[in-house]
């Protein structure tokens, strides 16, 4: 406007006033020094509301409702308007007036004067802001509760700009410094060194170092040092940090530093402990090894390598020296125990495998560890653990194992030859029942009578045969019945030597009986068990002695038991036969002779004794003869 203002039309116009008052993308007013409007553009009545400038104005002058929702807010507004003659982003809540709806607006104002400096009116700008309010009022909601959060968080969160031409700065860093450090937040903001200057000056250049790499690589850093604060004190921290998007060219760290100090000195006393537990170890004669995973290096006790064979140049302190060694069939399960413990699967690690020695031969040993400590991640930083040599143990179980075996093959073998005996018994007793008619019946000429008694007498000995074979099965299967109960000696030698008196007289044996008188009357045992046992020393002791020999049957009580002897006149027996004596059918050379046998009577006979709870044994000379004693209990 050029030259004084011209005073206002009643109805408010200036015949000079701009169009761009009316195109103005914000609402513009002019009001009357008494407060009356006198002109409101287009976007203010939008603003408000209504449909034109008219209804505005009547609106305004009609009604009552005052359009600053904070009460005194228009008396704050003139205030200023009248002090500075102007009114600069004075941000309030009004209602629209012509809905009531709440809306932040911000608005500029200032005084018109005339020539002489007479109050004409006051224009100004309405802008509604409410979107940026909002945004404004989240975001600072925003801060707090990230503000909040990093308050709760044990440590020191920082952010770190390092500037192309200065030195870095701290853009932010939480409450946690000063309790970490003994700083206050805003001195770390000022100076960009404050905490360097407290890392332990062995510390500094690994740290230096460690950030500088860091930075190189634009990746993360993790590492440990030592502080020292103002009043003397230490502390262990972890610092953590990791690159931030660049600002204006400017690189930034973001990161978080936390009080170790408790681990520390945890660390050490474990450290301290698990030197303890090692010498003990040691002291037991176990190989102790000492794995620094993220090291890479596996500290092996002098006694580990000496379970091996090796010095310390040819078994050096890494992982993957004993790995070599392990054998090849053993390492995928090494590996995979080993990792089942890293991953906490296992509450340790045990696992057996082989290894080779020095010496070219295969060490078997148990391997048992723990993880000791785990960084922040859980991954295992320190294992330790034992190698127990159990070769011994091994070769003890493989030789359990083909016992076992052996074991079960016996006793499938005395189930066969009993499943097979029970088999052969029915068809052998229908021969002898046939060839015993064939005996009897009239007319048979005398070559015939001498075939059939043959067959007869055959049969007899294979039936013998099978019984034995079927009481030796049921021993070892335990399937034989025992009927023990006191049984004199006598009436059971004497009916043991009636079956063999015709074969004795035959060969001019005769028989010393020396129980008469005997203080061993009577053993616990079943009786027909024991005349089979006495049946089969007694027809030994004929048939392998000597023309106008003798046998002599002897007892005596010693302690709890009855010793039975049966001795002979024969030829004796060396100590290799003696060894082989009661194994099932090994006549010791007598199947070349002409004396007819199993070799299943003294088998049988000791199983039997074995069975009524007693034994058998030998004693013989070449030349001697020999003795048989059965020792059972005494009735």
């Amino acid at each position: 406007m050029n030259g004084p203002a011209k005073p206002g039309r009643p109805d408010g116009r200036e015949d000079n006033f701009s169009s761009l008052f009316q195109f103005l993308p914000i609402g513009a007013y002019r009001t009357a020094p008494d407060g009356r409007h006198l002109h409101a553009n287009p976007e203010l009545v939008r603003l408000n509301g209504f449909e034109d400038e008219a209804e505005h104005l009547a609106n305004v002058k009609t009604s009552g409702a005052e359009w600053y929702v904070e009460p005194g807010r228009r008396q704050r507004f003139l205030a200023i308007l009248h002090r500075d003659g102007q009114v600069r982003g004075f941000e309030s809540e009004v209602r629209r007036r012509g809905t009531g709806e709440r809306i932040w607006v911000s608005e500029n104002a200032h005084i018109v004067h005339d020539a002489e400096g007479r109050f004409l009116y006051y224009e100004g700008t309405v802008e509604e802001i409410t979107e940026r309010v909002r945004e404004r009022e989240a975001l600072r909601l925003s801060e707090s509760r990230l503000q909040q959060l990093v308050s709760l968080i044990p440590g020191v969160v920082y952010r770190t700009a390092f500037p192309p031409d200065g030195p870095r700065r701290y853009t932010f860093i939480s409450p946690g410094v000063k309790e970490l450090y003994g700083i206050e937040p805003e001195a770390v903001l000022r100076e960009g060194n404050a905490l360097k200057a407290r890392r332990h000056p062995d510390d500094a250049a690994r740290i230096d170092a460690a950030s500088e790499e860091a930075a190189a690589a634009a990746g993360p850093l993790n590492a440990e040092t030592r502080i020292r604060l103002d009043d003397g004190r230490e502390k262990w921290v972890q610092v953590l940090s990791a690159p931030a998007p660049p600002e204006d060219g400017t690189r930034v760290r973001v990161g978080l530093i936390l009080d170790i100090t408790a681990r520390k000195q945890a660390e050490l006393a474990l450290l301290e402990n698990s030197q303890l537990w090692k010498r003990a170890l040691e002291s037991s004669g176990d190989g102790v090894w000492d794995w620094h995973v993220q090291d890479g290096i596996e500290i092996l006790s002098p006694k580990c390598r000496a379970l091996y064979g090796y010095d310390k140049a040819e078994l050096p302190d890494l992982p993957e020296a004993l790995d070599v060694l392990t054998h090849p069939d053993d390492r995928p399960r090494m590996r995979a125990d080993r990792e089942a413990h890293f991953a906490g699967r296992t509450p340790s690690y045990v696992n057996e495998h082989r290894v080779l020695c020095k010496d070219g031969q295969w060490m078997w040993i148990l391997s048992r560890g723990i993880v000791i400590s785990r960084d922040a991640t859980g991954a295992p930083l320190r294992m330790i653990g034992t190698h127990t040599d159990i070769t011994a143990d091994k070769q003890a179980e493989a030789l359990r194992v083909e016992r076992d075996r052996a074991a079960a093959a016996d006793l499938a073998k005395s189930q066969f030859l009993s499943r097979v005996s029970h088999e052969l018994r029915t068809p052998l007793n229908a021969i002898l029942g046939f060839a015993q008619l064939l005996e009897l019946e009239p007319g048979s000429g005398d070559k015939q009578l001498g075939w059939t008694r043959h067959v007869l007498a055959s049969g007899r000995h294979l039936l013998a045969l099978m019984d034995d074979i079927l009481d030796i099965s049921s021993v070892q299967t335990g399937h034989l019945a025992m009927a023990l109960e006191a049984v004199p000696l006598k009436p059971a030698l004497n009916e043991a030597w009636a079956m063999l008196a015709a074969t004795a007289q035959a060969q001019q044996v005769a028989l010393i009986d020396g129980l008469s008188g005997s203080d061993a009357a009577a053993v616990n045992a079943d009786p027909r068990r024991l005349k089979q046992v006495l049946s089969n020393l007694l027809s030994n002791a004929v048939k392998y002695n000597r023309s106008g020999g003798w046998v002599r049957v002897t007892a005596r009580r010693q302690g709890e038991q009855v010793a039975l002897a049966v001795s002979d006149s024969g030829p004796g027996l060396t100590q290799a036969q003696q060894a082989r004596l009661f194994r099932p059918f090994d006549r010791l050379g007598a199947e070349r002779g002409p004396v007819a046998g199993t070799g299943l009577g003294l088998s049988l006979a000791r199983q039997l004794a074995e069975a009524m709870g007693g034994s058998i044994e030998v004693t013989s000379l070449p030349g001697e003869g020999a003795t048989f004693t059965v020792r059972l209990p005494a009735a």
